[in-house]
Formats: structure tokens, C-alpha cells, sequence
């Protein structure tokens, strides 16, 4: 076997246990699923994750990057622009930078767009390790604008009640679709407005928990 070929089949075994681990997360909850449950639902050896990925941690890392990568990309750069604005941004503004980049992402790739925001929300709460590796300059950057914005606001209330509104959009983002009665899952103009709706709920909230 030819290093390019060896290459690209273990490029190829990477993204199936990625695409294997994303779907177990997703449907039995991340600290439910062992190594060895990837390893056998992706009809890889025992020693596969281990191999390619090093731990769960690992893998896991690997999971929230491979379509989260453009997500936080997308915020990067509206965190960004809201920091190059002379004016502090309002609640709206701060809401939309981070939660336009997930509708963009459902829209694009339903099925692991939704597999992908489920594992989300289940380790947010947490402040999972794999979520600060991924993605820690980011969130110091969007708090720094988040407290451009509520300058009088006590730190440690600021960032507790950011996070509050910040998961509620998660949880709920993550439901979207046991809101179709026929057991169905919404339309894209239908997740749209759920997505719209959703977002001016989570301003009202802050701008209720901060802005007073």
C-alpha cells in the first residue's frame, strides 16, 4: 500500500468513527457511549478510537470540530465585527452573532446539523473541557463584548446569566423538532421561524437579566 493511499484510508476511518461517535452522542447521551461502543457500532477493531484518536476526550474534540469547525468560524467574525463597531452592540446584536452561524449550519446539513447541537447542549452546562479546547479564545472575545455591552453589570452575574440565555437557545434549538405533532421534523421555513422566534425570546430574557 502506497503512503497516499494508506493516508486517505485513514483518513477515511477517522471520519467514520467522527461520523459513528457523532450519531451515538447525539441519540445516548455523551457520557453514556464508551470507546468501545464506537469502535463496534462503526465495525472498526477495539483499539480504533485509541489508534486515531487517542481518548474519548479526544474524540469527542474531534466530533464538535468537524461541523462545528464553520460555526465557530462564523461567530469568530461576528464577534469580531460587533468589536470593530465605535458602539457597544445591543442584546439583539449579541444574540444574533452567536445563534445565526447554527441555523446556517441546520440548514446546510439537517440530519448531523441537529446531531451535532444535541451534543452541544448536553455538554454546555457542563463547561466540558472538549468545548474550552475548541473553542476558549472565542468565548473570552465574545465576553469582552458582552460586557462592552452591560459595563455596569457585577462580572460574575454577567457571565452566569449570559450563559443562562445561552443554553436556553441550545435546549431549546436542540427540540426543534418535537414541536411537529405529526412526528415529523419542521420544514426549513419552519425552523427558520422557530430559529427567529427562539432568538427574540432569548433577548427579551437578557435584555430582562442584564439590562435592568
Amino acid at each position: 500500500m502506497s503512503i497516499a493511499s494508506g493516508n486517505r484510508q485513514g483518513t477515511a476511518t477517522r471520519l467514520r468513527l467522527i461520523k459513528t461517535a457523532e450519531r451515538l452522542f447525539a441519540t445516548q447521551g455523551v457520557d453514556a457511549v464508551s470507546v468501545r461502543a464506537v469502535n463496534a457500532a462503526a465495525g472498526l477493531g477495539p483499539a480504533s478510537v485509541h489508534y486515531h484518536f487517542g481518548t474519548k476526550e479526544d474524540l469527542l474534540a474531534a466530533v464538535l470540530v468537524d461541523l462545528g469547525g464553520a460555526v465557530r468560524d462564523q461567530i469568530t467574525a461576528n464577534v469580531a465585527e460587533l468589536a470593530a463597531a465605535p458602539r457597544p452592540a445591543d442584546a439583539d446584536a449579541l444574540v444574533r452573532a452567536v445563534t445565526g452561524p447554527y441555523l446556517e449550519l441546520l440548514l446546510r446539513q439537517r440530519t448531523r446539523g441537529m446531531r451535532w447541537v444535541k451534543i452541544i447542549a448536553q455538554i454546555s452546562p457542563e463547561g466540558h473541557p472538549a468545548l474550552e479546547a475548541a473553542g476558549r479564545e472565542l468565548q473570552l472575545a465574545l465576553m469582552g463584548q458582552v460586557r462592552r455591552t452591560y459595563p455596569e453589570a457585577d462580572p460574575a452575574r454577567l457571565d452566569r446569566r449570559w450563559a443562562i440565555s445561552v443554553t436556553s437557545f441550545l435546549q431549546s434549538l436542540s427540540r426543534a423538532d418535537e414541536w411537529r405533532r405529526d412526528g415529523g421534523r419542521l420544514s426549513p421555513d419552519e425552523l427558520a421561524s422557530f430559529h427567529e422566534d427562539l432568538v427574540v425570546f432569548v433577548v427579551g430574557g437578557l435584555e430582562r437579566l442584564l439590562g435592568s
